[in-house]
């Protein structure tokens, strides 16, 4: 946070290390464990939301340390097995190792987090261009440098971030690149586009699943993850997306999915339904969507790859000609205002006597217990009693407190007078 910081090409280790600057990086959202609970389930008893993910699921052939072949998934398993990582750690001591001792001490190790998992995971040419980076600024740069990276300038929904994208933060609110203080990995985006979920490291000193808005996030590089050898999915990708305010993927539903399903077939790529195209999101919507974007020339239909099956915002725009945009509600009709409360109006202090039978009376003594001032051992009810008159005189005494009125006990009688009928509110019955 603060001044913009340089960006420079070619930057050296020792400069990235000048250059570093420690920023908070700790939560910025209210309800943050609310949403990673209902997300991951509770945290264990580290505080750690969403438990690291088994190694080698994804199939993926074996590791070449600091190559690029790992793929999307591998990435995230890799920022995953560090959550929970205090400091000082393990990831600082490695890239010291790797580059010198300009990294001493206790220094920021967000970017060091995404350069180490980017390398165990062999994702380094795809998220780091193969060099390590300590320095964000210069890190998002590269990015740009290289026609990946989209600025945070149109909101989360039309942004097209996605899981396994590298976000960058400005806790001052910027898409500037200059300003950036903080990285991270992306994970998912809530359906409803508010929310991007992230595991950060170096956040409120260390590495955990975080909640970001639009307001944090200066934009996003985009890492060219290369398929595993088979890149042919066996299971279709069952995530979902949200553009333009609309979730498409497995699962979601309305009529901008049928008009997806026909637009599909009216190209050619229909041969996966048995029946349909329907409103809800299928496997069948899926592959066909996959053989669509392969037609373009995308690759990898792994879930996370770029021929996955699940739309993205430009590959939708040319099957469909336009980004269809959530209908606008219908303004909800306007309350009718409530009735106005009518209050009794005062009897004259000559209506209050024995033999008095009134409901008047009884929404007096309701009053007069809500204000704090009933002196009934039972009721109220109709009957004028000694009760209501104890009763009204406790209010007398407070309203005149509460307003300075300065009234003598004679005046606190407890045969009601104008003013404090009127200021007790007494209901018309």
């Amino acid at each position: 946070m603060g001044e913009p910081r340089p960006i420079e090409e070619d930057i050296s280790q020792a400069r990235q290390a000048q250059l570093l600057t420690s920023t908070g990086n700790g939560p910025t959202v209210d309800n943050e464990e609310q949403l990673l609970a209902a997300e991951f389930g509770p945290a264990d008893d580290r505080g750690v939301y969403g438990a690291p993910a088994p190694d080698g699921e994804d199939g993926a052939s074996p590791r070449q340390l600091g190559g690029n072949t790992g793929g999307l998934e591998a990435m995230i398993r890799a920022m995953e097995s560090w959550l929970g990582t205090g400091e000082p750690n393990a990831i600082q001591a490695w890239y010291r190792e790797r580059n010198g001792a300009d990294y001493s001490g206790n220094f920021p190790w967000c970017d060091a987090t995404e350069t180490r998992a980017a390398y165990d995971s062999d994702n380094y040419q795809a998220v780091c261009f193969g060099k390590d980076w300590a320095y964000t600024v210069a890190h998002a740069q590269r990015f740009k440098d290289a026609g990946l990276w989209t600025p945070m300038t149109n909101g989360i929904l039309k942004s097209g971030i996605r899981r396994g994208d590298a976000i960058f933060f400005d806790w001052d609110g910027s898409s500037n690149i200059a300003a950036i203080d903080h990285v991270g990995t992306v994970t998912s985006v809530s359906s409803d586009g508010q929310y991007v979920y992230t595991i950060e490291a170096n956040t409120a000193n260390v590495c955990a699943r975080r909640v970001r808005v639009v307001h944090d996030i200066a934009g996003y590089g985009r890492p060219q993850y290369t398929a595993a050898p088979d890149t042919k999915a066996t299971t279709p990708a069952r995530y979902q997306v949200t553009i333009n305010g609309l979730a498409y993927g497995y699962g979601a539903h309305g009529d901008h999915i049928t008009e997806v399903g026909k637009a599909l077939v009216a190209h050619g790529f229909g041969k996966h339904y048995t029946e349909g195209p329907g409103p809800t999101w299928s496997d069948a919507d899926t592959k066909n969507y996959s053989d669509y974007q392969l037609s373009l020339g995308l690759k990898g239909t792994k879930a996370g790859q770029d021929a996955d099956g699940v739309p993205g915002a430009s590959t939708l725009t040319k099957l469909l000609g336009k980004l269809p945009t959530k209908p606008t509600a219908k303004p909800a009709p306007a309350p009718k205002p409530a009735p106005a409360v009518q209050y009794e109006p005062f009897p004259g202090a000559s209506f209050f006597h024995g033999g008095r039978h009134s409901p008047i009376v009884t929404a007096m003594g309701r009053r007069l217990v809500a204000e704090g001032c009933g002196r009934y051992a039972e009721g109220p009810g109709p009957n004028w009693t000694n009760a209501d008159r104890a009763s009204f005189a406790a209010w007398q005494r407070k309203y005149s407190k509460a307003h300075n009125l300065g009234w003598s006990n004679s005046d606190c009688d407890g045969i009601p007078g104008k003013q404090s009928w009127d200021a007790l509110h007494v209901p018309k019955s």
